[in-house]
C-alpha cells in the first residue's frame, strides 16, 4: 500500500503592519567591520629593503612553530627555505610584484640567535617593523632629542647606488652586510666549525655574532645578506671610530674613508684604558678568537673600535636639551606621546646619566675607574670572511715589491698576521 504523504502546514511569518500597510519582511544582516591596518608594514623607498623586511617577518613567523633540536645534524647546515612570489599585489607602491626570498640554514641561525641572547620577537620587530637605514659617514646619536629618522635614513636608493654595503636596523642593534657569493660559499664551509666554537665559548668571544643569512632576488638581481649584532649597539654617540689591523702601510684616514686607522691610533698615542683585570680577560678572548681564525686560514680581519667620551657626551646632551626646549616642533609632551613614531626611545633621561644606564657586555666596556677622563669603549672583530688564497698571495707579492720585505703590510700569511695583530692589541690595551 502506498503511504499517504503527510501535509505539512506552512506557517506564514508574521509581518509588521504600520498604518494599515503590510511591511515586507526584512532579513537581519551581520554587521561587518572594515579592516583597518593599524600600522604600515614593509614600507621603504627601496624595493630591496621592503622585500627584506617582508622576508624576515615571514621567516621568523614560520620558525616560531619549529622546535630547536638539542643536537644539530649535518643536514641542518645544508638546509634552506625559499619563497618565490610571482604576482604580489599588496603594498604595490613600495614592493615589486615579483621577487624571491631564500634563507640559509634557518634552524642553525635560530639556535645561534638563542645562544647570543637575541629574542625572536625583538629580532623580528627590529628588522621588519621599521625601515632600516643605509650607513652614512655621520652617525647620529640615538639618545639625542634632535635625532631625525628621515635625515638618518636619507634616500635609501641613492645610498645603495653609492655602493654602501651595510644597512642598520632602526634601533641600531643589528647590522646587515651585503656580500659576494664567494663569501657565502666560504661561510657555508665554516658554519659548522663557527657554530661549535660559539657553543664552546658561550658568548665569550669578540667574533662577529652571525644571526641570519639570506639571498634576495629583486628585478632579476641577486643580493646576499648576512645579519650580525652591531658592535656599536649602545645608546651613545660614538665620538671616534678606529679600524685596527696592526699594520702601518697605507693605514691612515683619508677624505674618502674618514675612519681612523692604525697610524692615526699611534700618532694620537691612543690607549684603551680598561684596567689590568679586564685587559687580561679581553686579551685572552682575542688570543682565542685569532687562533681560531688562523686555523681556518683567515686573515685581513680588524678590530672595530668606537670610543665615547663621557664628559663630552654630557655637554652635547645639555646643548640638545637647550635647543629642543626652544623648538616648538619638538615639544616634550607631543614628542614622547607620538605613538606612530618608530624612533627608538629606549633611554629616558630623568635623574640618571645615560652612561649609568649602559651595561658592560661582549662588545662594550667602561674605562678604568681610576682614571679621570671617563670613556666607554665598544669593540669587536669584523671582516672575518677573507681567506688567504691566490688573490691575497698575489697582493702580498705586489705590496712586498713596492714597500720592501720589512714593511708592515696588511696582506701577509695568516700565522704572521695573527701574531702581529696580537702584539698590536697587547700594546693598545692598558
Amino acid at each position: 500500500m502506498l503511504k499517504k504523504k503527510k501535509k505539512i502546514k506552512k506557517i506564514k511569518k508574521i509581518a509588521f503592519v504600520r498604518n494599515g500597510d503590510e511591511m515586507p519582511e526584512v532579513k537581519k544582516q551581520k554587521k561587518r567591520k572594515a579592516f583597518k591596518m593599524k600600522k604600515k608594514v614593509f614600507r621603504s623607498s627601496d624595493p630591496l629593503l621592503s622585500v627584506f623586511m617582508w622576508g624576515v617577518h615571514q621567516s621568523v613567523e614560520q620558525l616560531t612553530h619549529c622546535t630547536i633540536p638539542p643536537l644539530l645534524l649535518d643536514t641542518d647546515f645544508k638546509a634552506f627555505s625559499k619563497i618565490s612570489i610571482e604576482n604580489y599585489n599588496f603594498n604595490s607602491d613600495n614592493m615589486t610584484g615579483k621577487f624571491k626570498f631564500k634563507e640559509y640554514c634557518p634552524i642553525v641561525f635560530k639556535n645561534l640567535r638563542d645562544r647570543f641572547g637575541v629574542k625572536e620577537a625583538l629580532f623580528n620587530q627590529a628588522l621588519s617593523s621599521c625601515e632600516p637605514y643605509y650607513e652614512s659617514k655621520v652617525q647620529p646619536s640615538r639618545n639625542s632629542l634632535l635625532f631625525d629618522a628621515s635625515s638618518a635614513q636619507g634616500d635609501a636608493l641613492k645610498e645603495k647606488e653609492r655602493g654602501h654595503k651595510y644597512f642598520y636596523s632602526k634601533d641600531n642593534k643589528f647590522v646587515v652586510k651585503i656580500f659576494h657569493s664567494e663569501e657565502v660559499e666560504f661561510m657555508h664551509s665554516i658554519l659548522n666549525v663557527y657554530y661549535n666554537y660559539a657553543v664552546e665559548k658561550a658568548g665569550q668571544t669578540l667574533l662577529p655574532q652571525y644571526l641570519a643569512m639570506y639571498k634576495i632576488t629583486v628585478s632579476s638581481i641577486e643580493y646576499h645578506m648576512i645579519v650580525m649584532k652591531n658592535v656599536f649597539a649602545v645608546n651613545l654617540r660614538i665620538h671616534k671610530k678606529y679600524d685596527l689591523k696592526g699594520s702601518k702601510v697605507d693605514r691612515a684616514a683619508t677624505d674618502k674613508d674618514p675612519t681612523l686607522k692604525d697610524c692615526d691610533f699611534l700618532n694620537e698615542d691612543m690607549k684603551i684604558r680598561v684596567g689590568e683585570e679586564k685587559r687580561k680577560h679581553i686579551l685572552a678572548m682575542l688570543e682565542s678568537d685569532v687562533q681560531f681564525l688562523s686555523q681556518l686560514k683567515i686573515m685581513d680581519y680588524s678590530l672595530l673600535l668606537g670610543t665615547h667620551n663621557v664628559a663630552q657626551g654630557h655637554e652635547e646632551r645639555e646643548m640638545d636639551e637647550e635647543h629642543s626646549s626652544s623648538d616648538d616642533l619638538l615639544d616634550g609632551e607631543e614628542f614622547n606621546n607620538n605613538k606612530d613614531s618608530d624612533v627608538p626611545m629606549e633611554i629616558e633621561e630623568e635623574e640618571e646619566e645615560v652612561e649609568d644606564q649602559i651595561y658592560e657586555n661582549g662588545y662594550t666596556y667602561f674605562s678604568d675607574p681610576a682614571i679621570s677622563n671617563k670613556e666607554v669603549y665598544c669593540f669587536g672583530l669584523i671582516d672575518v670572511l677573507t681567506k688567504y688564497n691566490a688573490t691575497k698571495r698575489a697582493a702580498h707579492t705586489a705590496k712586498t715589491m713596492k714597500h720592501g720585505s720589512g714593511a708592515e703590510i696588511s696582506t701577509v700569511r695568516p700565522e704572521s698576521y695573527s701574531k702581529r695583530f696580537l702584539e698590536f692589541m697587547s700594546n693598545a690595551f692598558v
